[in-house]
């Protein structure tokens, strides 16, 4: 398969390490990966490059993972979402639902297995179609 016709997941977290595992783990699966600490940063990621599947983390310096979800899907109307985050607490807001963002695509950290994040990326390209 050619880097072109590769899943294309954008990872937004400030820790190191979680953006680090998860990224050598998909990496290793075969997913096309990019990375982002910030929401800043991830914004201006998806204005420039095509993304399928975005992994935020919530509690983010600067702007929260909701705003980057909000914002980014006005960007691109395409891009699904899993959200990753330690808020044992946190519920959809009725703006995410509207988006598309669905309960079971809300994974707490930490994870012990990454293996579901891979079976939700499929499931989200599957359900959206790649390259939509």
């Amino acid at each position: 398969m050619s880097k072109d016709q590769l899943i294309r997941v954008l990872i937004i977290d400030d820790e190191l390490s979680i953006r680090g595992s998860m990224a050598g783990y998909l990496d290793d699966c075969g997913f096309a990966v990019s990375l982002s600490e910030s929401t800043e940063k991830a914004l201006r990621m998806v204005r420039e490059s095509k993304y399928d599947v975005a992994i935020v983390d919530l509690r983010l310096r600067g702007l929260s993972g909701d705003v980057f979800i909000v914002e980014a899907a006005q960007i691109c109307k395409d891009l699904k979402y899993i959200i990753h985050t330690g808020s044992v607490n946190y519920a959809l807001s009725d703006e995410l639902k509207k988006i598309g963002v669905k309960p079971e695509h809300i994974f707490r950290k930490p994870l012990d297995d990454l293996n579901v994040i891979v079976e939700a990326i499929n499931e989200l390209v599957k359900e959206g179609g790649k390259g939509e």
